[in-house]
């Protein structure tokens, strides 16, 4: 019996259900003494199976010098009992009761006898009674009696046992933990975080717990042990919280409020569930819903941190800036630890002190420090989690971290975590350990507040969201989008590369159709837009790999000529077979001579071409410092005046770090296959800043720029221009799985210098403060309100991030209520842009979709080939309209890749180019039916740089005004055309639809340098050259 207790234990999946036995052995107990204090949730419910096998009623529980009893019953009863006659037994259990019904040992007896005769809600209720008559002097007992619960599905019943105990026994630590383990994998928190702090002080913690205890964000632990509760005890429907917790995390809000309204209907005193439900229904946009739900639960889950976060996304959903700030301060102040909370307080507070003042400059830099320090933290533990969970260098970034947050006695825990990792030389966490042991005292508090002023800020003055604070019934606010769409027209994009001559496929390897590819070989490449030329046609420049990184004996990158709407390739006669790893291109006028240059960027040195003006390139990577001998892993760039100063500078996103991602194989342990690392596993890069010194060589900033984040990131995409309508150019870069970045000038330096400052715009990550695994970003005024909002392309079972521009230079995810979120979850979103495709005025957002392997993982296939998705804006809402669009293309899956904008037959109608990992380039022209008006600009600096990136162009025509912002960078692995496209959207049934000989708008062009153009009017309908302070027709 002990050896099979002991293999039952080490494959804990298999006890999901409990099997009688007759005998059980004191082995069988001391085992279980041993695992379960590293039990997770999930391994504790479902190892009930110990119950009958191996744990609940061993012989080494004896009666501890009781007098033999005198009365009969409790005799025969024992007789029987060891004669095994055990329905004899169970019919003396009233008398038995009546007369020795506060006796402990007796109690255990009968337990065991009802155990016997396979009736499992008495036997459980016996042993609590046992636990109690004795005061729950025996652990292993009050374990017992909690098997025998959970056997029953009687967990929830079982927490207020556990709690009885750990009152009366504190330094029962075992039942502690698991107490501990059970309110977090019901999604109680507040519930479960004292009991976890008294772990790490008593020195009984390990790695998973400290991993746990700062969790306020995604649910990580299995659900199907709490469905199996639900199994047994169908009746007590709450442990399936945690199942509407995971639809909540992957945004299926409906599915969420579903469950949870079958909790409530009957549990509604079942906390975790009404803060769960209420959060769901802000998240839906459900309003009628939110105000009765949040008046009535008031007094309830005021003290829940959840609760305060609902309210105040709520308010903030309805721009109602004041109560956001005083709800998000209340959740922050209940859960210092909660990031989300913070990270929004922050945003919200820093938009607060911009438009009234009510928030002192102060407050908002204390509660911004404690943000980016709580975001800091959440992305180192991530890290460590990612990579295997092994590296001290780590473990020594969250130390500091925890230490700056004012949280010493969990700082010191993770030293302990770290001597036991393997050895590092070039970390010390001894001597970090003896710096927290002297700081330690006995009655030092588990927070800090010395050194963290943000946790003594107070905004009570500032009124509590009208749901709060007014009366159910209150008049609710209108949900009406101010924004109203007309139905477009029918959309039509056809793959035409094949019929124009475009014939590339540039691929990372040969053998991407099978399993087995390593990370660098999972990220494809991408390509250009580039008039070469300057003859008006627009041509293509396309990116191979195939190689080793940082050798050149990849497949040659291509440069096809557009000769009019058809492509010849011109690779040889202009010099540009580059043959290194190739990645990504960026196109810009790096010498400011007027014709557009190639930046190729590589895993390994990259290229650098200077268009010669004559239908050549010269090669003058040297201009690039520290490049010969590189290593780099380089995706994408932005070539941008970044300092002002007239000339192009170069911006060259990283991802990870070294060769070692191209040299280092993961495996699943399943399998004998490779497959792709996670990223995290691998150090992240820095990016390079490099500024023009006006000779054609171009210096090293990182330094002297101060663009060095506190957080590497893997960097994919990046986006460059004048983003929050303020002077100067911001960069929004894309990285995978850290925080994104957002880089723009220190106002506060005398000198040019740069901050990063994503995460307080509220762009770093999700609505909820987690880092994505982010690639694509598209960008424009995509709501038609006159600024720039911003759309980012995440992994699978995140989703694709729609980042509403707000006053005050910050931005409000607002994904959920456009109707985006649910669609992309399922995806692995790449390359994305935004493009009025018909012409009506508004820009469609299309997403090209692919795995990074066909490896399964878990026990799900990974769904390598995807469909592109297009989204269409009809009111408020997004729409998929793929499905039901014509043609091949969008009628198959793709393992796509980049994706970037070209008008490549001269219709004034924007197509799409499209790479892949498993067939060639398709050139998508775009057959949709034109419902208004157009007019497009090119646009040239003359005392600002020639790519006049961070341009507003401003259009008024009919009581219709467009604005567009003129960006650089233009995504994953790409370059767009640098023609500027603006719609007039036209009504049938107005006087401006009718037939005329010339109509007219009216042009404004805010240059990069400050300088304020008014054109002209311009004929609709047409194209102009526009050099600053000169103007062109085409």
């Amino acid at each position: 019996m002990k050896g099979v207790c002991q293999n039952q234990s080490s494959h804990w999946a298999r006890f999901a259900r409990p099997r009688p036995v007759s005998t059980y052995t004191c082995q069988s107990v001391l085992l279980m003494n041993r695992i379960a204090p590293f039990f997770s949730v999930v391994r504790l419910a479902a190892s009930v199976g110990l119950l009958a096998s191996c744990l609940l009623f061993c012989g080494c529980s004896k009666d501890t010098g009781s007098a033999v009893s005198d009365q009969e019953a409790r005799a025969k009863m024992k007789a029987a009992v060891r004669m095994q006659q055990w329905q004899e037994a169970w019919s003396y259990r009233e008398a038995v009761l009546r007369t020795h019904g506060e006796d402990s040992a007796t109690l255990a007896t009968l337990a065991k006898v009802a155990h016997a005769n396979n009736l499992p809600g008495e036997t459980a209720d016996l042993l609590m009674q046992s636990c109690r008559a004795e005061s729950f002097k025996r652990e292993s007992r009050v374990q017992q009696a909690m098997i025998a619960m959970i056997s029953v599905g009687r967990l929830m019943d079982g927490l207020g046992f556990l709690e009885e105990a750990v009152a009366e026994r504190p330094k029962q630590y075992q039942t502690r933990r698991w107490l501990y383990d059970f309110y977090g994998g019901t999604e109680d928190r507040p519930s479960a975080v004292p009991h976890g702090r008294v772990l790490v002080l008593a020195r009984r913690f390990d790695v998973e717990l400290l991993k746990s205890l700062s969790n306020t964000q995604r649910r990580s632990l299995d659900v199907s042990p709490l469905q199996q509760m639900v199994d047994r005890n169908p009746d007590d429907t709450r442990p399936l919280v945690g199942s509407a917790k995971i639809d909540f995390d992957a945004g299926d809000n409906e599915k969420a409020i579903e469950t949870l309204n079958q909790i409530l209907e009957r549990y509604p005193e079942f906390l975790p569930a009404q803060v769960l439900v209420g959060r769901s229904y802000v998240a839906a946009g459900m309003n009628d819903q939110v105000r009765p739900w949040a008046s009535k639960q008031k007094q309830r889950l005021n003290g829940y941190s959840g609760y305060w976060i609902a309210v105040a996304d709520w308010a903030r959903s309805q721009s109602k800036t004041e109560q956001a700030v005083r709800a998000y301060w209340e959740a922050a102040t209940l859960d210092v630890d909660n990031s989300e909370a913070w990270t929004k307080l922050a945003t919200s507070a820093a938009q607060l002190s911009q438009e009234t003042g009510q928030v002192s400059e102060q407050v908002v830099q204390s509660i911004q420090q404690r943000a980016s320090l709580l975001s800091k933290f959440e992305q180192h533990k991530s890290r460590f989690e990612r990579s295997g969970g092994i590296s001290r260098q780590i473990v020594l970034q969250i130390v500091e971290t925890l230490s700056a947050l004012g949280r010493p006695w969990e700082a010191e825990a993770w030293t302990v975590v770290a001597a036991r990792l393997p050895e590092d030389d070039s970390v010390s966490i001894e001597d970090a350990r003896q710096r927290l042991l002297k700081q330690l005292k006995a009655d030092t508090p588990w927070q800090i507040t010395a050194g963290n002023p943000a946790l003594s800020v107070d905004l009570s003055y500032l009124p509590l969201p009208e749901i709060v604070s007014q009366p159910e019934d209150a008049a609710l606010p209108s949900d009406a989008s101010s924004l109203e769409m007309h139905p477009s027209s029918e959309l039509r994009l056809v793959n035409e590369a094949e019929q124009r001559g475009l014939a590339f496929f540039g691929k990372t390897s040969d053998t991407l159709d099978q399993a087995g590819i390593m990370l660098h070989e999972t990220l494809g490449c991408g390509g250009a837009s580039i008039d070469y030329d300057l003859d008006g046609w627009t041509d293509l420049y396309l990116v191979g790999a195939g190689g080793k990184p940082a050798q050149n004996h990849s497949q040659p990158n291509a440069l096809f000529r557009n000769q009019l709407g058809s492509f010849q390739a011109v690779t040889d006669r202009t010099q540009t077979a580059e043959t290194g790893f190739g990645q990504g291109v960026a196109v810009g006028d790096v010498n400011e001579d007027g014709f557009p240059d190639l930046l190729v960027l590589n895993y390994g040195p990259n290229r650098l071409y200077i268009n010669n003006g004559d239908g050549s390139f010269s090669d003058q990577s040297d201009a690039l410092p520290n490049n010969q001998d590189s290593q780099a892993w380089s995706t994408s760039a932005a070539i941008v005046d970044l300092d002002g100063d007239g000339l192009s500078d170069i911006i060259v996103v990283n991802y990870c770090d070294g060769l070692e991602p191209s040299t280092y194989a993961c495996s699943t342990g399943e399998s004998e296959v490779v497959r792709s690392c996670s990223p995290m596993r691998f150090k992240g890069s820095l990016d390079f800043f490099l500024r023009s010194r006006g000779d054609g060589t171009f210096s090293d900033q990182l330094q002297d720029w101060g663009a060095t984040p506190e957080i590497r990131g893997r960097g994919l995409g990046i986006l460059a221009g004048q983003l929050d309508q303020r002077p100067g150019i911001d960069l929004y870069i894309a990285n995978d799985m850290t925080n994104n970045h957002y880089w723009s000038r220190d106002s506060g330096s005398q000198a040019f210098r740069l901050a990063e400052s994503a995460m307080l715009r509220g762009v770093a990550a999700d609505d909820r403060a987690n880092a994505q695994g982010s690639m694509g970003i598209a960008g424009g005024d995509l709501d038609q309100d006159g600024d720039f909002d911003l759309y980012v392309t995440n992994f699978e079972k995140e989703y694709n991030s729609f980042y509403v521009k707000q006053p005050g230079g910050t931005w409000l995810d607002q994904t959920a209520s456009l109707g985006l979120l649910q669609p992309t979850v399922p995806l692995v979103g790449f390359g994305t842009q935004a493009v009025d495709l018909d012409r009506d005025g508004q820009r469609e957002l299309i997403v090209t979709n692919g795995h990074v392997d066909l490896f399964s993982r878990g026990g799900e296939q990974s769904l390598y080939a995807q469909p592109m998705q297009i989204f269409q804006r009809h009111g408020g809402q997004y729409n998929e309209v793929h499905q039901r669009m014509p043609g091949n293309y969008l009628g198959a899956p793709h393992v796509g890749r980049s994706l970037w904008t070209i008008d490549a037959n001269r219709d004034h109608r924007c197509d799409l180019v499209v790479t892949h990992q498993t067939e060639p380039v398709a050139l998508l022209i775009n057959h949709s039916q034109p419902t208004g008006d157009w007019i497009e600009l090119e646009l040239y600096g003359r005392s600002c740089s020639r790519d006049p990136i961070g341009a507003a162009v401003h259009l008024e025509y009919g009581g219709q005004s467009k604005s567009h912002r003129v960006t650089g960078g233009s995504g994953y692995l790409c370059s767009n055309d640098r023609v500027v496209r603006m719609a007039i959207e036209t009504d049938s049934g107005s006087e401006d639809a009718k037939p005329r000989k010339a109509r007219f708008c009216r042009v404004v062009i805010e240059w990069p340098d400050g300088a304020r153009q008014e054109l002209a009017p311009f004929l609709l309908n047409h194209r102009y050259i526009v050099v600053q302070h000169s103007t062109y027709v085409l």
